[in-house]
């Protein structure tokens, strides 16, 4: 008997497989990226121990490694809009596992920081904005709770990799710890670069729910002009959260609470953050991208202030179970409304742009957290300084959003016009 002939529904249901498949590979390939990011500081006090080098100058491992993802990450996105990501989620994988084997055998500085830089640039660059601008590319349904799945894996790789981490140098030091991650990475990585697909070309997606053909809606303004847009909000929108990520921890220390408790704060934010993503994600679905990130972004700047007005740990947890909820709302949310406004043929060059001024926003809310710290004594101005930089980041948003409105409401009347 003759297999029946391949239907719309059935390339539909082909298509829809693959979607989701590429939805988890980008899962665990981002939670590796993030996670190795998250492990200088699990490393930063061994490292100390064993060669007697400054905290400071372990930490710059990060900076370096968060300066090469932003540039390269720009390369890497106009890549995958040109060629696909299939080969990149090979180059990032098997980067980011030589890396960890060969910061095993570090003995100078400058080779851990060469180590990071390449991890950064090879292995995190080439995998995290190029895969999450590919799932946005496979949906034209569900498109919102498909990207909040699939960039959750940063923030359940933030709090797992470095988990591990720790208890591996508890037990066997940091040298094994390093050796026995490159190896898992290798054996999770490769394997899965074999399940990546590259997206249907622009105009080809299918919508998952049915067979029929759809067409991206041109925006109303011009990508340009909404890259422009997002770009500057996100500098102030990563201010906001990068200040309670990176000093959180040392806030709830002063407190006198005892480092595990401390970092547990931290665990409750990344954890709450990877659900904020996916319930973000269902928001933008049903309400719109730009309306999404707005309204994680209200949270953000809401939620912020608070960690310094708390005195008890459970306090602590209940402004950290807020703010994570709305800090993953706006990961995704700001991801999702550029891939609105710019077609996909663009999208990985466009995310990668708009990803690379969030780190811009990331170094600023992390060094003025500590700097204003050290200036006055508390973390009080720290975190006003978030909440200002929260409040602006709205206003933009706001404005972008009167924009369109202005924009949509003029392209109807001149449409309206040519029919008359």
């Amino acid at each position: 008997m003759n297999a029946p002939p391949m239907t719309h529904a059935n390339t539909a249901i082909d298509r829809g497989r693959s979607a989701w498949m590429m939805v988890l590979v980008t899962f665990v390939l981002t939670g590796l990226c993030f996670g190795g990011f998250g492990l200088v500081g699990v490393f930063l006090k061994p490292l100390a121990v064993e060669f007697g080098w400054q905290r400071g100058q372990i930490a710059i491992a990060y900076t370096i490694a968060a300066a090469a993802t932003a540039v390269s990450g720009v390369v890497f996105g106009r890549f995958s809009d040109l060629y696909g990501v299939r080969v990149l989620a090979a180059v990032g994988g098997l980067t980011m596992a030589v890396c960890l084997l060969l910061l095993s055998q570090v003995t100078a500085l400058w080779q851990l920081y060469v180590l990071y830089g390449v991890f950064g640039a090879l292995g995190h660059g080439a995998i995290s904005v190029p895969l999450t601008a590919a799932v946005t590319n496979w949906f034209n349904v569900n498109r919102g709770i498909a990207t909040g799945i699939a960039t959750a894996g940063s923030a359940i790789g933030l709090g797992a990799v470095p988990l591990i981490a720790s208890a591996i140098i508890a037990d066997t030091g940091w040298r094994d710890a390093y050796l026995f991650l490159g190896v898992g990475y290798l054996a999770i990585a490769l394997p899965l670069v074999f399940l990546v697909r590259n997206p249907p070309k622009a105009g080809t997606t299918k919508q998952l729910s049915s067979g029929n053909r759809t067409q991206e809606a041109a925006a109303p303004i011009s990508p340009r002009e909404a890259l422009a847009w997002i770009c500057t909000a996100v500098i102030f929108c990563c201010v906001c959260m990068a200040v309670p990520m990176i000093h959180v921890v040392a806030l709830a220390s002063d407190l006198g609470f005892g480092i595990e408790r401390s970092a547990s704060v931290l665990t409750v934010f990344m954890l709450t953050g990877a659900l904020g993503r996916l319930v973000f994600g269902r928001i933008a679905d049903r309400y719109g991208a730009l309306q999404s990130y707005i309204l994680a972004s209200l949270g953000q700047t809401a939620f912020v202030f608070w960690f310094v007005q708390a005195s008890t740990l459970a306090s602590l947890y209940a402004v950290a179970i807020g703010f994570g909820l709305c800090f993953g709302g706006v990961m995704t949310g700001f991801l999702l409304t550029i891939r609105s406004l710019v077609p996909s043929r663009m999208a990985g060059t466009t995310m990668a742009l708009a990803s690379m001024f969030g780190w811009v926003g990331m170094g600023i809310g992390g060094f003025f957290g500590g700097f204003l710290f050290d200036w006055t004594g508390t973390y009080t101005a720290s975190f006003a300084g978030a909440a200002f930089a929260g409040t602006v980041n709205l206003a933009i948003l706001m404005s972008l959003f009167i924009r369109l409105n202005r924009a949509t409401r003029l392209r109807l009347d001149i449409a309206a016009l040519q029919k008359a």
